[in-house]
C-alpha cells in the first residue's frame, strides 16, 4: 500500500510537470473511433502498411489490452500510435512486422509524439533510413546487427569460405525426399502459429502478453499482402504434411526473412537449414536484389556478412522511470528480506534437531 501511494505521488507530479507537453495533445482510444479514420488520411502512409491495413491491425482483437493514441498539434493530427498494454503505463507499438515504418506520422514528429505520451513506451526500429532520433527520455536502446544476402555477389563462395557449405549439402542430402511449395492456402497462418507458440513456450512469463498478439497480428498483416502478391509462406512437406515454414515479406526490391517454423521431430533431418538453402534460391530465382535475413540468432551469420541493423529502444519520462526503479528496489528487497529470514530459520532448525 505504501509502495503504491509513494508511485502514485510520483506520477502526479509527473503529470503536473511534464503538460502541456511540447504543445502535443494526446486522445486515448479503446477502440476504433470515427475521429481516427479523419486523422488518418491526412497523415503519411507507410509502405509496408498503408492505411487500410493499419485500421485492421489495429482493430484486430489480442489478449494484450490495446489503445490508440491521436496525437495533435493545434488541433492538427501529427501521428496516430497504436499501442499493446504491458502493464501500467507500459506499452509496445506493435510493428515488428512492419518495414521501414513504425506508425503514421508527420516525420517531424515521430519522436515528440511518443514522448508526449508520458508512458513507457518499447518501439522496434527496422529497416529505416538512420538510427532512432535521439531523445532525452531514452532509457534503454540496443541495435542488433542483420545479415544481408546481396545476389549481385558470389554469395556461395562466402558459405564455402566460412565451412557453412559442406554443412549444407549435408542437409541438402538429407532432406531431399521434402517438398517445397509456396503460398499454400493457410501456410502462412500455420508457420505464423507454430513460430510464436515455440517462441512463447521459451518466453519469460512476464513477457508473453507481449508474444500473444503477434500471431494474431502477423497473419492479418501476411494474408493482406499476400493477397497483393508481396508477401510469401515457403512450407517443406512430408508427403503433404507440413514440417516447416518461413515468410518472407517484400520491402523495395527486397525479400524479408519473417517468421520460421520447424517440427521438433524432425529436427534431426536439419530441416531448418535446409529451409533457409530453399529460401535462398526462391528470393534469388524470383528477381530480388537481396535477402534480408533480419538478427537476433547467431545463424544468420553463416550465411552472410553484416549489412545493417535492427533496433529497440525505450522511452520513459524520468518520473515514471525513477517510480519504477523504486518498486522494482522494493520488490527486490522484500525478496532479498524473506530469504534471509528463510535462511537464518532453517539454520535455527537445524541446529535444535542437533
Amino acid at each position: 500500500m505504501i509502495e503504491n501511494n509513494l508511485i502514485n505521488q510520483i506520477l502526479g507530479v509527473k503529470d503536473r510537470a511534464l503538460a502541456p507537453y511540447n504543445g502535443l495533445d494526446v486522445t486515448w482510444f479503446d477502440a476504433w473511433h470515427p475521429a481516427l479514420d479523419e486523422a488518418l488520411q491526412s497523415l503519411p502512409e507507410m509502405e509496408t502498411c498503408p492505411h487500410e491495413l493499419f485500421r485492421l491491425l489495429t482493430q484486430n482483437p489480442g489478449s494484450a489490452p490495446k489503445k490508440t493514441a491521436l496525437v495533435t498539434k493545434h488541433g492538427t493530427p501529427v501521428a496516430i500510435i497504436p499501442l499493446r498494454a504491458q502493464g501500467r503505463r507500459t506499452y509496445e507499438v506493435p510493428a515488428r512486422m512492419i518495414l521501414g515504418g513504425v506508425f503514421p506520422t508527420k516525420p517531424e514528429f515521430l519522436i515528440l509524439a511518443l514522448e508526449a505520451l508520458r508512458s513507457a513506451v518499447w518501439v522496434s526500429w527496422q529497416r529505416m533510413q538512420s538510427p532512432p532520433p535521439s531523445s532525452r527520455l531514452t532509457r534503454y536502446q540496443k541495435a542488433t546487427p542483420v545479415h544481408v544476402i546481396r545476389f549481385s555477389e558470389d554469395y556461395e563462395r562466402y558459405w564455402r569460405e566460412s565451412g557453412h557449405f559442406k554443412n549444407l549439402r549435408n542437409k541438402r542430402n538429407r532432406c531431399k525426399d521434402f517438398n517445397l511449395a509456396v503460398n499454400v492456402p493457410g501456410s502462412a497462418e500455420w508457420t505464423i502459429k507454430n513460430s510464436v507458440d515455440r517462441w512463447r513456450d521459451h518466453t519469460d512469463s512476464t513477457a508473453r502478453g507481449s508474444v500473444d498478439w503477434i500471431a494474431s497480428d502477423w497473419t492479418v498483416f501476411a494474408e493482406y499482402w499476400e493477397r497483393q502478391g508481396r508477401h510469401f509462406t515457403l512450407l517443406m512437406l512430408d508427403h503433404g504434411t507440413p514440417i516447416a515454414g518461413s515468410t518472407l515479406m517484400v520491402h523495395h526490391n527486397d525479400a524479408v526473412a519473417g517468421l520460421i517454423y520447424r517440427d521438433p521431430e524432425y529436427e534431426s533431418y536439419g530441416i531448418g537449414t535446409r529451409l533457409v538453402d530453399l529460401t535462398v534460391s526462391f528470393a534469388a530465382e524470383s528477381g530480388y536484389d537481396t535477402l534480408d535475413m533480419g538478427a537476433t540468432y547467431k545463424y544468420k551469420s553463416d550465411w552472410a556478412p553484416q549489412s545493417g541493423e535492427i533496433w529497440h529502444f525505450q522511452l520513459c519520462p524520468e518520473p515514471l522511470f525513477w517510480a519504477t526503479q523504486a518498486k522494482n528496489w522494493t520488490r527486490t528487497a522484500s525478496a532479498n528480506l524473506v530469504n534471509w529470514f528463510r535462511k537464518g530459520l532453517a539454520g535455527r532448525l537445524d541446529g535444535s534437531e542437533g
